[in-house]
Formats: C-alpha cells, sequence, structure tokens
C-alpha cells in the first residue's frame, strides 16, 4: 500500500462517487434524468419549467435542465465537482474530531486511518476550496446558455450555494496563502466560518431530491453536529488546569515543566504527541498548539518549548523576565505524525530547531528498542546548550546536530559549527548501518573510555571539594553519565575489556554488587545494602591513575578522537555519515523496499520548508515513508 499515490483511498471515494453521479444523471429514464426521445435533460411533464431551467424531482425543483451538447457537458461537470466533494467534506470534519481520534487510535480500527490527520485534513480544504469554484463555474455557464441567471438569486439552491462560495475563500484562503500577512488568530477566526459552509451545503439541495443529489443536509448535517459534541467533549473532559506549572526562560523563549493527570499520561498519546496551551494571565482567548516532551526525571511531567517565533509567544516571553510557577490549561494530549516512529526499526528523525522537542520523546520511548538516528540543524546558541543536557541520545544511532547560526557559540561546541546537506547524510546513515561498514556503535568504547575519564577529570574533582559523602557522589556521578547520554553500570561493564594495563577481573569484585543492582543505583539513586559505594570510588581513581582524566569542554572537542588499537574504530573514522559517498545512493536504490526500506522512516518536525521538501525529495527518490510534524498553521 504505501507505493501507491497519497490519499489513494480518498481518492476512490472521490472517482466512486463521481462515476454514480454520471450514471445516475446521463443515463435515460426511470434509472437516470435524460429523456429517452430528445436526449436531454428536460422536465417531459411542463414546458415551463424547462424553460425556467428546473425539474420537478419528488416535489422540489431541481436547476438541472441541460439542452444540448455543451450544456450536458456543464451539468456533467458541475454535478462530478459537487459529488467529488463529499468524501474531502466528511473528512474535513472528521480529522478534527480529536476526542473520537483519541478513542479509535486505542482500537484496532486505528491500523486503517491515516498517519498524519492535519496532512488529509489540510489536502481535503485545498481540495473543497478550489471544487467549489469549479462546480460553480459549470453551473454559471449553464445558467447563462439557458438565460436562467436569475436562478442564483431566486432559488433555495442558488442563494445557499452562493453564500457558501463567498465562505469558502475566507475559509480555506488565509490558511494557504496568508500566513505572513494574517496573525494566527485572525485566520483561526475566519476558519470558523466553516460553520456557514456546513450549513449552508445543507439547504444546498433538498433531502426529498434524494437519490438525485439529496445528501447534502445528512452528511453535512452529521457532520457538523459530530464535530461540534466532539468539540465539547475535548474541552469539558480533555482540558485541565495545571497551578504548579514551571516556566524556565531562556533568550529564544520559554520551556515549561508540568505535572500531568492519570487521565493525561494514560491517552493514546503517552509518548510525545502535542498539546494546546492557553495561558490566562497573557491571553484568555489564545490556544496555540506545542509538542510534548517527557521529563528525563520524572515520567509524570511533561514538558514544552515556547519559541519566539510570533506576537503571543513574544508576550509571553515579555511577561516572564525570570523563572517561575504560574497557572497554565492544558488541552489534549493528541497524536501527532511523531507517533509514527514505532512502526519502523530505524527511525531518522530530522528536526530544525525547537523541533527537537518531539524526538526527545521518540528517543526516551524508543532508544532501547530501536536504531534511532538523529539529525538536528539548529541555529539557536542558547537553545542548542540548552537541549544537551537534556538529550538521551540513542547508543545505537547517529546523532549529528550541525549549527547554521551567526552567533559565534560557546567554546565547549565549537565543533558543532557547520552546515548540513540533509540529501547527503541520510542515504550515507542508510548505507553504512545496512551493508554494516559503518556501524556507529563501533564508535561507543572510546566514548565510554572518555566519558569515565570526564567523571574523574571534573565531576568528581568537583564532588570532592564539596565533601560530600560517598552515596552522594555515587548518586551525583551516575545523573552526571546520563546527562552525557551513558548508564553508569554501562560504563564499568566496559572497563575491564578495554583497560589493557589492569590486571584480569580486577574491577570485577569492585562492580559485582553494582552490576546486580545497577537499575536502581542507575534511576533513582536509593541507598543498597549492597552497594559498596567506597570500593567503586576506591576503583574510579585507580583507573584515573592510569588514565588521564579529562575536562567537559575537552571531552566535547575530541568526542570524535578514534581509539587506534580498535580497528573498527579506526574504520568508523574513515567515512563519515556526513561526508560525500556517491557509493550510498547507489547501495540504498539497490535494496528491496518491501523487506528493508520499509522498515525505515524519516520523521520531520520543524518550520524549514527547504529542509521539508529536501526530505520529500529523498523520500521519493528512495521510497522511505515521511512522516512530518509541524505546527505552522
Amino acid at each position: 500500500m504505501q507505493y501507491l499515490p497519497t490519499f489513494w483511498s480518498v481518492k476512490l471515494a472521490q472517482l466512486l462517487c463521481v462515476v454514480y453521479v454520471l450514471v445516475l444523471t446521463f443515463s435515460y429514464a426511470p434509472i437516470g434524468l435524460r429523456d429517452p426521445s430528445s436526449g436531454n435533460i428536460i422536465d417531459v411533464g411542463s414546458e415551463t419549467n424547462t424553460e425556467n431551467g428546473v425539474i420537478l424531482i419528488n416535489g422540489a425543483y431541481r436547476p438541472v435542465v441541460a439542452i444540448g451538447a455543451g450544456q450536458l457537458f456543464c451539468l456533467a461537470m458541475s454535478r462530478m465537482s459537487a459529488f467529488s466533494l463529499y468524501p474531502p467534506m466528511i473528512l474535513v470534519f472528521l480529522t478534527k474530531c480529536r476526542a473520537c481520534i483519541d478513542r479509535l487510535n486505542k482500537t484496532p480500527f486505528s491500523m486503517h486511518m491515516t498517519k498524519d490527520n492535519h496532512e488529509l485534513h489540510a489536502y481535503c480544504g485545498r481540495y473543497i476550496a478550489f471544487d467549489v469554484w469549479i462546480h460553480t463555474f459549470f453551473h454559471l455557464l449553464r445558467f447563462g446558455l439557458q438565460g436562467n441567471l436569475n436562478l442564483v438569486y431566486q432559488t433555495r439552491t442558488g442563494l445557499s450555494g452562493l453564500i457558501v462560495v463567498i465562505g469558502t475563500p475566507l475559509i480555506s484562503f488565509p490558511m494557504m496563502y496568508w500566513k505572513k500577512t494574517l496573525p494566527y488568530e485572525v485566520r483561526k477566526a475566519l476558519h470558523y466560518l466553516f460553520y456557514l459552509f456546513a450549513i449552508g451545503m445543507c439547504f444546498h439541495v433538498p433531502p426529498s431530491a434524494v437519490p438525485n443529489g439529496g445528501f447534502c443536509a445528512y452528511v453535512l448535517g452529521f457532520c457538523i453536529c459530530l464535530y461540534t459534541l466532539d468539540s465539547l467533549y475535548v474541552s469539558f473532559y480533555m482540558t485541565e488546569l495545571i497551578d504548579t506549572t514551571r516556566f524556565h526562560v531562556l533568550p529564544s523563549g520559554v520551556q515549561l515543566t508540568m505535572l500531568v493527570s492519570d487521565r493525561f499520561q494514560q491517552s493514546s498519546a503517552k509518548n510525545g504527541g502535542f498539546v494546546y496551551v492557553c495561558l490566562p494571565w497573557v491571553d484568555k482567548g489564545q490556544w496555540h498548539a506545542f509538542s510534548l516532551f517527557e521529563h528525563p526525571d520524572d515520567e509524570r511531567r511533561r514538558q514544552v518549548f515556547m519559541l519566539r517565533t510570533g506576537d503571543w509567544t513574544e508576550s509571553v516571553h515579555r511577561a516572564l523576565q525570570r523563572d517561575t510557577v504560574r497557572p497554565v490549561w492544558v488541552c489534549g494530549p493528541f497524536s501527532s505524525p511523531y507517533n509514527n516512529a514505532r512502526f519502523f526499526d530505524n527511525q531518522i528523525l530530522v528536526v530544525s530547531g525547537i523541533g527537537i522537542t518531539p524526538a526527545l520523546s521518540v528517543i526516551r520511548a524508543h532508544k532501547d528498542s530501536r536504531r534511532i538516528n538523529l539529525i538536528w540543524v539548529c541555529r539557536d546558541p542558547s537553545m542548542l546548550e540548552f537541549y544537551l543536557e537534556h538529550l538521551y541520545l540513542d547508543h545505537e544511532g547517529w546523532n549529528l546536530i550541525f549549527y547554521t547560526g551567526k552567533q559565534p557559540l560557546n567554546p565547549v561546541l565549537e565543533e558543532l559549527n557547520t552546515n548540513v546537506k540533509i540529501i547527503k547524510v541520510i542515504p550515507n546513515i542508510i548505507h553504512g548501518i545496512e551493508s554494516e561498514t559503518v556501524l556507529p556503535e563501533d564508535a561507543l568504547p572510546c566514548g565510554k573510555c572518555q566519558v569515565i575519564r570526564v567523571l574523574l577529570g571534573g565531576k568528581l574533582v568537583e564532588l570532592d571539594m564539596l565533601k560530600q559523602t560517598e552515596e552522594d557522589i555515587v548518586r551525583e556521578l551516575t545523573r552526571f553519565a546520563q546527562c552525557l547520554g551513558y548508564q553508569f553500570a554501562d560504563l564499568f561493564n566496559h572497563l575491564e575489556g578495554t583497560d589493557g594495563d589492569a590486571e584480569p577481573g580486577a574491577y570485577r569484585d569492585a562492580f559485582e554488587s553494582f552490576n546486580s543492582e545497577s537499575s536502581g543505583a542507575d534511576t533513582a539513586g536509593e541507598e543498597d545494602d549492597n552497594l559498596d559505594e567506597h570500593a567503586l570510588l576506591t576503583t574510579l581513581r585507580q583507573f584515573g591513575k592510569r588514565h588521564s582524566p579529562m575536562s567537559l569542554e575537552n571531552f566535547l572537542k575530541n568526542k570524535d578522537e578514534v581509539n587506534t588499537r580498535r580497528s573498527s574504530v579506526a574504520r568508523v573514522s574513515a567515512c563519515r555519515p556526513w561526508e560525500k559517498n556517491d557509493d550510498a545512493a547507489k547501495y540504498v536504490k539497490s535494496l528491496s523496499r518491501r523487506r528493508v526500506l520499509s522498515t525505515w522512516g524519516i520523521l520531520y518536525c520543524g518550520g524549514s520548508p527547504v529542509v521539508e521538501k529536501t526530505l520529500k525529495d529523498i523520500s521519493k527518490e528512495y521510497h522511505i515513508q515521511l512522516n512530518s510534524e509541524s505546527f505552522a498553521w
């Protein structure tokens, strides 16, 4: 199914609707409307009705008269465009029934649902925006040929259609073309004119005209009622006030940390997703969508980062000149395209700017079961420094961060100062992993040794100076190792195989009890009677005597250095995925689409049209599914 056109099922439904109306309209009576004797569509019982351009059908006058090939063609185009509207009109409402979607995501029916409801909503909206004009044009052309333009303003069908055709551009065009010129609040307010659209369509064709077209009242009536009930449910049962939301202010934006309810944690989007946020002390009428990510130390907490990109976020930033605790209304959570990461064994997370937030959730949720590769394009140095603290980078994938800003970076991060060419990176990553010639885990041994040297060179010295207890020192070293992307126990599991100067088994006794109880020590730092902190710290210092300690600054500057004693690491240094590799593209294209490439997925979150277009080209060229998350509405 992945090789079929985009939204093929919707297009198939539209085609079936078109076939239905063509058969029903142009077949000869009694099945269709055509007069067997003349071949035209006329009211055989009344010449006056025919002259006025209407036919009496089931007690209702319908303006469907067509005499001659030209009028028959115009009627065919107008009715085809009308009936092809039914699937998009239904879906444009259903895709925004968020409570229904949340429930369906917990059922087997979710296997048949689209992976990106907003993309489907936008597709349907664009189709409606242009199709109503096609429908209207051919109706007006046929009325003009008959001399019956008065049908536009003298009939219920004409007047309701006029309301719809005037209202549709006000609903759709601001979201399609005027994002940069009109504020989001204005565009959103105009979008609510869809109620006017739906009501107009309900009156456009009388229900008595069924089966010759009188479906609008039933279809649109059902959709608008379902959407309204769904919105009320979301407002009353999926919206909560969080009184103790913590705000951490950065130069580029504000981070929110919230303790959410059990209902929130048990939703279908329990990992990642997005919420609508309202800050009543800034503006009670504005709700804005933001990606979620989990707190690194408490699964009950969720975090949101508000980047300063618009009037509202600027107002928020001005209102928060220091870290504070304030109430926040949140609505959700709702699933996003990034939740589709679970469908792929191999994930390529491409993010730009604040798009890193949903990637953090994916890394935390899947790093132990899937291979995750991160490509982050960032031009904000303060954001880059802040989020490096929270990046729980997957140890089985590449993690590439490309700084594209003009402001000089902190010297600790200078090695990230480069530009990105994504079209070269993605095929190289797939080529290296699938061919097993350049595996990211091959670089880990050296990385683990360096992290241990950082623990000795900076953190341990700092903790010793503070005269903390040995138990507190082990706890702080555990957390510090996690900040660098490693588990404390894993570091010392690795020691025995790499420390060539140590006696065989030198570390085993000291860490035997630690390894058996490592989950409790790594995650909670709780006291354990079997854990000998003194033995751990003694062994750490013994390792430090053989290997020079390293500062965090030097670690970040030199983390690409490779241990020349290990051939696998030397192999990695010889071929980097961000460098040009002409063979990679050929190799990836030769892979089986169904067995191999179907296990790869590209997920993008960000607001860069250039990056997103590049990824779409890559997706099409290499037949890899792309899921994009964006709130640039």
